[in-house]
């Protein structure tokens, strides 16, 4: 296995995506050594392209939402929790 195809779990999507896109291109043309490396790579970069996918599949359950906090009004003013005395 290639040093390249080691280092394939700890890449990111978007940078398998660009290496599988160059592995691709330069399966195609280039030097018969890039070919061949190119060429083993492609089925690497899938493989781990679908494990991705199978985990995000499995792992996808939302939580819970909490529950709305209530708002509350401000106290302004002076307010008190008193009666009156005078009024009775």
């Amino acid at each position: 296995m290639t040093p390249l195809a080691e280092k394939l779990p700890t890449m990111t999507d978007p940078d398998l995506k660009a290496l599988r896109l160059n592995a691709v291109r330069l399966s195609e043309s280039g030097s018969p050594t890039k070919m061949a490396t190119a060429a083993e790579l492609v089925p690497l970069i899938d493989e781990e392209v679908a494990r991705r996918a199978a985990d995000k599949t499995t792992t996808a359950v939302k939580k819970p939402r909490a529950p709305a906090k209530k708002k509350v009004v401000p106290a302004t003013g002076h307010q008190t929790a008193l009666p009156d005395s005078k009024a009775a």
